[in-house]
């Protein structure tokens, strides 16, 4: 008797043990979709840069993680851009302007600038052929993971000095 008591005594053990974890990993999950998913509009700022310089007309396009289009503008006459994000988006967004190439491009037409915004953070990213190549770069190496973002913002950055790639500025650096 007193074996089938220790028996079902380490079975209750081993089930409560179970369901801790299932409740922990659940939790994390949970907090992992509220991190990623912010409860308030997110507030993206900053300039454009093309291969000509400052762009001063153009479209933008805020594409979220599932390729949804959550936030759009446009832009006529100044460099300056300014988006709200809505809240609940899914991070990383990526942030696309379309704008008129000048003749001084090789092919006129249309050009495009992009840039990711990985986390839920009002911030001041610029747009520029470097921001395009990290998001390039990232996405052709199988997204836009944080290490992904990471190496392509490390590879494109030492390739040549100026600007801050599209990266939200930090302050101090």
């Amino acid at each position: 008797m007193k074996e089938l008591v220790y028996c079902s005594m380490a079975r209750l053990r081993m089930a409560a043990a179970v369901f801790a974890v299932l409740v922990v990993g659940t939790a994390c999950s949970e907090a992992e979709k509220s991190a990623s998913k912010p409860a308030v509009p997110v507030s993206i700022s900053g300039s454009m840069t093309g291969e000509d310089g400052p762009i001063k007309e153009a479209k933008l396009t805020a594409t979220d993680h599932n390729g949804e289009v959550i936030a759009t503008a446009e832009v006529n006459g100044s460099s300056r851009y300014r988006v709200e994000l809505p809240a609940g988006a899914a991070y990383p967004v990526i942030l696309s302007a379309i704008y008129p190439r000048s003749t001084k491009v090789v092919e006129s037409g249309q050009g495009e600038i992009k840039a990711a915004i990985m986390k839920a953070s009002n911030s001041t990213v610029e747009l520029s052929p470097k921001s395009t190549s990290i998001v390039e770069i990232a996405l052709a190496r199988g997204g836009l993971t944080p290490e992904n973002f990471k190496s392509a913002s490390l590879a494109v950055l030492n390739q040549g000095s100026g600007g801050s790639g599209g990266m939200p500025y930090q302050g101090g650096h």
